[in-house]
């Protein structure tokens, strides 16, 4: 079994003069981080985030806290992303986004966080803000296959911080009877209208195990009963994945931000 561990929970608040962390205890090797300004960092670059000047005010290690924080505003820069980007998008071979894995090997994704703070619409709403997201997209051969010059993504799943809630969004198929190359089709799938965590966890620290094997998704939120998703789009389910953590706000009015705080990341398959 293969593991890539991101430990957080030391507190740092009790160093003294002379004293040094040792940054490689923050294992962030097999992870790729961007940022609302569109900078990329992966494997050796990422290593020296602490130092990276491009990094802050975005990311970074907050001693006192034992957190790594990500913070997300709106930034100029070469993001493309639709809304304001903080994230760690996992890589199974550090630096590549080629490599990835499939619902039969499956993947279980267990964070320790909590959301520090988040700015309110002129209405008065608070924004919100996607912190962890199963991605999907087509292997070498089915891009080859579906004759792209690149390959196709499609998020397969997300969990939001939505109005002081946990809600856990997917893709479904619009017909269950979809076969073949069909599945691949973006537009095979749409958007579920969603689950919420039963409590309301507003800005203390919440755990999160996500599990996905063969036909199965099991979410753990905190001591909640499980949400269990075990159906023919979960079946039917034909891309490869990879897990990404962060801090993805769903919005780029002026003046908006969010701060996430991580504990832990931890990810094995």
């Amino acid at each position: 079994m293969r593991k890539c561990i991101v430990f957080l929970l030391l507190g740092f608040s009790s160093l003294g003069i002379g004293q040094t962390k040792n940054f490689d205890e923050i294992d962030l090797w097999n992870w790729k981080l961007e940022l609302p300004s569109g900078y990329k960092a992966s494997d050796w670059k990422l290593s020296n985030y602490q130092n990276d000047r491009f990094a802050s005010p975005f990311f970074f290690y907050d001693f006192e806290k034992g957190a790594l924080v990500m913070k997300a505003f709106p930034s100029k820069g070469t993001s493309t992303a639709k809304y304001t980007r903080n994230t760690l998008r996992e890589q199974m071979q550090p630096g590549s986004n080629d490599v990835n894995w499939t619902m039969k090997e499956g993947g279980v994704l267990e964070v320790d966080l909590e959301l520090e703070s988040i700015s309110k619409s002129e209405s008065g709403q608070s924004h919100r803000t996607i912190l962890v997201q199963v991605d999907g997209r087509t292997t070498a051969k089915q891009t080859k296959q579906l004759g792209l010059s690149k390959p196709a993504s499609l998020p397969m799943l997300k969990i939001y911080w939505q109005d002081g809630y946990l809600k856990v969004v997917r893709k479904e198929l619009k017909d269950e009877g979809t076969a073949g190359d069909a599945l691949l089709n973006k537009k095979s799938w749409k958007e579920s209208k969603g689950v919420h965590s039963k409590s309301k966890v507003g800005n203390d620290r919440v755990h999160i195990r996500l599990e996905l094997k063969r036909g199965k998704i099991i979410i753990l939120i905190d001591d909640e009963k499980p949400i269990v998703f075990r159906d023919l789009s979960v079946a039917q389910w034909y891309f490869e994945n990879y897990f990404t953590v962060g801090n993805y706000l769903q919005s780029k009015e002026d003046g908006c931000f969010s701060t996430v705080n991580y504990y832990k990341i931890e990810v094995s398959h």
